[in-house]
């Protein structure tokens, strides 16, 4: 199953943001979001929640984008258990986010 958190990253001008990073089953980075992410929330319960999950990616190590991997070859499974990528934001519960600019 896919696992997903927020990591700070450094980006090329130094600057620093926020980007949802996505595992594999195996705890492998494959991939992050373009975008840094924002808080959000359908209650300020959950605004809390997520603020929370933002200063947990506080206390782990700073990625930059050189650390995500370029190849997808981990997509490619034979054609068994393919989803497509609707089903997988649905799945991780990201149905409301969107991953392109």
């Amino acid at each position: 199953m896919l696992t997903c958190n927020y990591r700070v990253f450094q980006e090329a001008n130094g600057d620093y943001i926020i980007r949802e990073v996505f595992y594999a089953e195996n705890g492998a980075i494959i991939g992050c979001t373009e975008n840094a992410v924002e808080p959000w929330g359908r209650s300020p319960e959950e605004l809390a929640k997520d603020i929370e999950s933002f200063q947990e990616a506080l206390m782990l190590p700073v990625l930059t984008l050189a650390d995500i991997p370029t190849d997808r070859s981990y997509q490619k499974h034979e054609g068994k258990n393919n989803i497509s990528h609707e089903q997988l934001m649905a799945e991780l519960g990201l149905s409301h986010l969107s991953l392109t600019s």
